[in-house]
């Protein structure tokens, strides 16, 4: 995203909590930002006028109040598909991003939600199995609309410079549904080596998320959302498209440009 706002001629600046850890390309500014830390805020925000944000609902507050101190004109939203879903109403991964969407909306600035389900990304928590000639998954055959992080990335530069889709919660995608276990195969292709599906049950699968430092009340609804595209597809939209004029990338596309990731 960062390459897309330079090429466009913007003027972009970086952060994180230590900004000294940021890889970043050259003319991009850093500069720390903690949101939950109100006095790291406003240097941050000073003289910007759009923000791409990801946050927990503990630092909402204190950055709509900065943000609209320093006058942001529009913020682009890394949220969740999980809360345009209507069977998540008990969802905690639902309330927890839609509290970060609640607020924005309430704030007095425009804001643009971007709503992706799948990432492609989560198959990089294959690569120790990988490294064993398998793939381990439960529900092997749930069929998700996993999308390429860069789509996400140009999507959210694109309203970024440009200020459109102001108001709009955006559920992107990748191209086509693909289940885990063609992700496997897919991955096998373009590694050159056997890949064997080893489908574990949602007890493993829950067991081994929450050894990985999920919190225990997550796994469930996540093994949930799974099961129930077994049965029923994840959405496929077109928005990437439709906003950035480019097709979405494919996971083999991905699964080529993380090759050496699983190395």
């Amino acid at each position: 995203m960062l390459e897309s706002l330079v090429a466009a001629g913007q003027t972009v600046r970086a952060s994180s909590r230590d900004a000294s850890t940021l890889d970043v390309p050259d003319g991009v500014a850093k500069v720390s930002a903690n949101l939950e830390d109100a006095s790291t805020l406003e240097p941050a925000l000073d003289g910007v006028s759009a923000v791409f944000l990801y946050t927990r609902p503990q630092g909402i507050d204190g950055f709509v109040k900065a943000a609209e101190g320093a006058g942001v004109r529009h913020v682009v939203l890394l949220s969740s598909g999980a809360t345009l879903e209507p069977r998540s109403v008990q969802s905690r991964i639902a309330h927890f991003h839609r509290a970060v969407e609640e607020a924005l909306i309430a704030a007095p600035f425009a804001e643009t939600l971007l709503n992706p389900g799948s990432f492609a990304t989560n198959a990089l928590g294959w690569r120790a199995d990988i490294a064993e000639g398998v793939v381990r998954t439960p529900y092997a055959d749930a069929r998700i609309g996993a999308i390429h992080e860069r789509d996400i990335g140009d999507v959210a530069a694109k309203i970024l410079a440009d200020g459109s889709h102001a108001g709009e919660a955006l559920q992107l995608s990748g191209p086509e549904p693909i289940t885990f276990r063609e992700q496997a195969a897919v991955l096998a292709d373009v590694l050159g080596r056997p890949l064997r599906v080893v489908e574990l049950t949602p007890e493993q699968a829950a067991e081994r998320m929450v050894a990985l430092g999920w919190p225990p009340e997550v796994p469930p609804e996540v093994l949930r959302a799974m099961e129930r595209t077994t049965r029923e597809p994840s959405t496929v939209t077109d928005v990437v498209r439709e906003v950035t004029g480019n097709a979405p990338r494919t996971f083999r596309q991905w699964a080529e440009e993380h090759r050496a990731d699983f190395s």
